[in-house]
């Protein structure tokens, strides 16, 4: 391909991802998301009325039922957080709250939250996405051109990084001007527009900071107008890779259970297990008191201080996973000829899932809505919005469902779980809890077709503690102080 044709090619290109992408227009206003956008002027060159000045009708009734802001005062209330904490002291620990929030965002909330609008049309081409880049190390930013049809003594173009990185040319090309090598700021200019073009196709971009994830905007300014070109710093990471070996669902699979007071049911669990999958390794955590040896050719058995708690236990078992997969189970379920454990490792062996759930008891199928709200203000807290529903079928598989909680009867990838993990301190029950910290972090599904049969036994001992009068009050109003600090999160909301 010859070069002149290869040059066109490679602007259309950039010029048409630019223009999806709505960063190939000229004039960027940077804007940080949550902020305050002062109003876009656009000037028309034939028409001087300010946009501003057009007056416009809002269709209120349509917008108002997609945009929603957290209410904890309306009849739609499940719980409000802050009213386990003493009035005198809530608003001490609302303060609190607000500056580990701002601690939180300045650790999590890169710039990649930054909205880039670009207004007018620019004879640059560039890449508007794609530009990776491992810290202290150089890359080329493909694609840049300067299209410009008017004869000029000269032209100029500026290319400036900002925070993490340095500019370079890889190569020099004749009757081009060179300044700023190695430098944040670097110019190019020549009287042939097509030696300036073939220079830019060497432009080199050096980190020199070290960060394992971060993005840095490069501007690329020609004349008046101006570009910007993100580009992202990133690590290399290793990739987490299991050998199955031949495949069985016992290489792939481990199951998993938290037992606390209820040996009978445990032992008829495992007994259940062994029937339908008499190779499967099983992990049992438990804080029971005294103790009954569960120690076996497949099951281990790791025993806990009394009473330690069920996310405790949860994080212990999880951690002794060694397969890609990992089953968890209540200690009162029993397998049955209907518990298809092959079904749940096939969706998540053929699609992006990360958690997959059945049927458990007598009950219908789970699926949950679980959605943050957010306050009128960015440092507000949240309403917890939780109802029943799902977001859809999971394409492919039309017996799954989009969720965002499932019930306890799950298979997940282990990694991504641990990622999530439990806190340890929900102690005696948190239904909700884990799903609300994997929120936006692991994608579920609820499947149809998959069952287990639920022996739901619990003896005096057990609802002592876990449902004991004297306790149960104390640690309501602790998961509540919990999620209101934790979570920024004022209320439940339904």
């Amino acid at each position: 391909m010859k070069g002149g044709t290869r040059q066109l090619l490679l602007f259309l290109a950039g010029y048409s991802v630019g223009f999806v992408s709505f960063v190939l227009f000229s004039d960027v206003t940077r804007v940080h998301v949550g902020k305050n956008v002062s109003p876009i002027v656009v000037q028309s060159k034939t028409d001087t009325v300010m946009a501003n000045n057009i007056p416009y009708t809002l269709r209120g009734d349509s917008l108002k039922s997609k945009s929603r802001t957290c209410n904890c005062t309306d009849g739609n209330t499940l719980k409000v957080n802050f009213q386990a904490i003493d009035p005198e002291e809530l608003k001490e620990v609302k303060d609190r709250r607000k500056a580990e929030l701002q601690k939180f965002k300045r650790r999590k909330e890169s710039s990649k939250e930054t909205l880039l609008i670009v207004n007018g049309s620019v004879p640059l081409s560039y890449p508007a996405q794609g530009v990776v880049v491992a810290p202290h190390e150089p890359v080329y930013i493909p694609g840049l051109k300067v299209a410009d049809d008017t004869v000029r003594d000269d032209y100029k173009v500026q290319l400036l990084s900002a925070e993490f990185g340095v500019l370079d040319i890889g190569a020099t090309v004749p009757n081009v001007d060179v300044n700023g090598l190695g430098t944040t700021s670097l110019t190019m200019s020549s009287t042939s527009l097509a030696h300036l073009n073939r220079q830019l196709e060497f432009v080199v971009y050096v980190s020199t900071v070290f960060d394992i994830d971060a993005r840095e905007y490069v501007h690329f300014v020609y004349m008046q107008h101006e570009a910007i070109i993100p580009i992202i710093i990133r690590v290399r990471k290793p990739p987490i890779l299991y050998d199955t070996g031949k495949g069985e669902i016992h290489d792939k699979v481990t199951a998993v259970t938290k037992t606390f007071l209820r040996y009978g049911s445990v032992r008829l669990l495992l007994r259940s297990i062994q029937k339908y999958y008499p190779r499967m390794r099983v992990v049992v955590a438990d804080d029971s008191k005294p103790i009954e040896d569960l120690q076996s050719e497949h099951v281990d058995h790791y025993v806990m201080p009394f009473a330690s708690g069920w996310f405790g236990g949860r994080n212990l078992a999880v951690s002794q996973v060694t397969t890609p997969y990992l089953l968890w189970l209540d200690d009162d379920f029993v397998f049955t000829e209907d518990t298809k454990l092959e079904i749940m490792a096939g969706v998540l062996d053929n699609s992006n899932l990360d958690v997959v759930s059945g049927i458990a008891g007598e009950k219908n199928l789970v699926t949950t809505r679980m959605e943050l709200i957010p306050g009128t203000d960015d440092d507000d807290g949240y309403c917890i919005y939780h109802k029943s529903g799902n977001y859809g079928q999971v394409p492919g598989f039309p017996d799954c469902y989009l969720t965002t909680k499932v019930f306890n009867f799950f298979m997940g990838r282990s990694d991504e779980i641990r990622s999530v993990g439990f806190y340890p301190a929900y102690s005696r029950y948190a239904d909700r809890e884990f799903y609300l910290e994997a929120l936006g972090k692991l994608r579920m599904a609820a499947c149809k077709g998959i069952h287990i049969g639920h022996n739901q036994t619990r003896n005096r001992e057990y609802k002592k503690y876990r449902y004991g009068r004297d306790q149960e009050e104390n640690y309501k109003k602790y998961i509540m102080r919990v999620n209101y600090f934790r979570s920024n999160a004022d209320c439940w909301h339904r």
